[in-house]
Formats: structure tokens, sequence, C-alpha cells
């Protein structure tokens, strides 16, 4: 008898994990270009397109795993998602109820089509955040989970405690910060803070500040025509400099190389140093006899331009 109950609990225990109960929710809203979604939600993944329309059309696909029609009813209803308007702002809010043991197998997807020129205002607890190509501005927070935003024509804030963040372009200024992930920026206009305690850091082009900071990580800025503050304590650090570049630069390791490359008529106050290294230049100036620091005014001088590691070579080369 008893051989008889473990067999039957083994059969029936794979088919109880395997049940899902879904209930989708459709809102639609008038909507004019300009306008702001805002969403304060306690868990799920949001994705926001665009469209052409003066609309904003809402679905939340809600998923409860391992769990019976009647449990799945109850979960769906405690769960509360409130829609609301107030002029051209839309709101999306969530709130398990403070009743957290019922939700541990509760998956939430909100996918979001938006006017092409809108603004968001988007926090999650739990789960990734991907937004189109967007005219307005985009403030973005997730509890854990990665970032995935276009090309924006206003300010970015983006803010993860524990993913990566990838952003297409900017027009305006960016700060994008994460606890735990690397960050690949495309073109920015204005300027830009890049900031992560465990990750990589790529930069494309920066046409203004950049200030780049990571603690277990390589920096790479693929051009930079702005000052620049980057530094890491685990990896290496490299930037080019474009043909108007200007300002006071600083880019430091303890634990890698740095390389720069800059236009041949660039006009700096250049200052390199090492203790586990040797530092090359392609241009002229003071070495000390071990080859380990380099003071230079290029070009007759300028901005400060500081480069320093104590684990790696420093390379300076002309474009």
């Amino acid at each position: 008898m008893i051989q008889k109950l473990c067999l039957l609990s083994a059969l029936l225990l794979p088919a109880l994990s395997a049940l899902a109960e879904q209930d989708v929710i459709n809102k639609s809203f008038d909507a004019n270009a300009g306008g702001t979604l805002s969403m304060n939600v306690d868990r799920g993944s949001i994705k926001i397109l665009t469209g052409n329309a003066d609309k904003v059309e809402i679905e939340v696909v809600r998923e409860l795993k391992r769990a019976t029609e009647e449990k799945a009813k109850d979960v769906f209803e405690q769960h509360q998602i409130e829609f609301s308007q107030d002029g051209g702002t839309i709101r999306i809010e969530a709130d398990n109820g403070g009743l957290r043991n019922l939700f541990n197998n509760l998956q939430v997807e909100y996918t979001i089509t938006i006017p092409s020129k809108f603004n968001v205002d988007l926090s999650t607890k739990g789960g990734n955040i991907n937004i189109a190509d967007l005219g307005g501005e985009v403030k973005v927070q997730t509890a854990g989970g990665s970032l995935d935003i276009g090309a924006i024509s206003g300010k970015i804030s983006a803010r993860t405690s524990g993913g990566n963040i990838k952003i297409a372009g900017g027009k305006s200024d960016v700060d994008a910060q994460t606890s735990g992930g690397s960050l690949s920026i495309g073109n920015i206009d204005g300027k830009l803070t890049a900031k992560t305690s465990g990750g990589n850091i790529n930069l494309e082009h920066v046409h203004g500040a950049v200030e780049a900071q990571t603690s277990g990580g390589s920096i790479k800025i693929a051009e930079a025509n702005g000052p620049i503050k980057a530094a890491t304590t685990g990896g290496n650090v490299s930037a080019e400099l474009g043909d108007k570049a200007s300002g006071e630069c600083s880019l430091k390791t303890m634990g890698g190389s740095v390389k720069v490359v800059l236009p041949e008529k660039i006009a700096v106050d250049l200052e390199a140093s090492t203790m586990g290294g040797r530092v090359n230049s392609d241009f002229d100036g003071e070495f000390n006899k071990q080859r380990t620091k380099l003071v230079a005014k290029v070009n007759g001088g300028g901005p400060q331009m500081k480069l320093s590691t104590t684990g790696g070579n420093v390379d300076i080369r002309k474009k």
C-alpha cells in the first residue's frame, strides 16, 4: 500500500509542477505626444514599444506556476493592479498586499505601446526593462534585472541593483548605474555618468563630459570629445580623444594598463605614471630614469591629463 502511494505521488508531483494558470489584462487610454507613462509595480518585466496612434495600449500577462485554478484566482484577485489617467499622465501601480508567500511563483509581463514622443518613468522591484527608440525622457529602475534602452532624445536615468545596462544612444545627458553588471552605451550627445560595482564599461562616442567608474572590470571609450574621469580597481582603461576634445582628463586603474590615443595637435599638460610597468609615449616629454613617469607639455600645454596605474603599462599613442 505504501509503495502504491509513493508511486502515485511520484506521478502526481510532475503533473502538478507543470500546471500554470494565466490571466490577461488589456487596457487602452487616449494619449497625446508629450505625455508620461508612470509605473510603480511590485514585480514583472516591462517592455515599451512605440506606435503612431495617439493611444497607450497595455497588455498585462500574469502567470502562476504550480497552482490550481482556485489558488490562481485567489492570487490574481489579491495582486492588485491599478490603472489611472490624470491629464497627460497614465499610471500603472501594482501591489501584492504584503502577502508575499502567495506570490512566490507569480510572474508578470507588461507590454505597453505608447506614442513615439512620450516620457516614461518606470519602476519594478523584480524584472527586466526594454524600451524602444523614444522621443522623450526616460527614467527607469529595477531591483533585479537588466535594462535595454534604445535611442532616446531626452535625458536618461537608468538604475538596476543586479543586471546589465545597454543604451543605444542619447541626445541629452545620461546617468546609468548598476550594482552588479556591465554597461554598454552608444553615441551620447550630452554628458555621461556610467558606474558599476562589478562589470565592464564600454562606451562609443560621447560628446559631453564622461565619468566612468567600476570596481571589477575594464573601461573602454571609443571616442570622447569632453573631459574624462575614468577609474577602475580591477581592469584596463583605454580611451581615444576626438579632434575637438577639450577639458581635463583622468584615467586611473589599480590592476591593469592605461592606453590613450590622442590627436596629433592636442594641447595638454600630461602626467603619466606606473608602479608596475613602463610609460610609452609617441609625444616628447621628460621621463625619469626607469621610464615609469612622464611629464610633458604637449603642443605648448593646456588642460591637465593624468594617467596612472599600479599594475601595468601606460601607453600614449598619436592618431
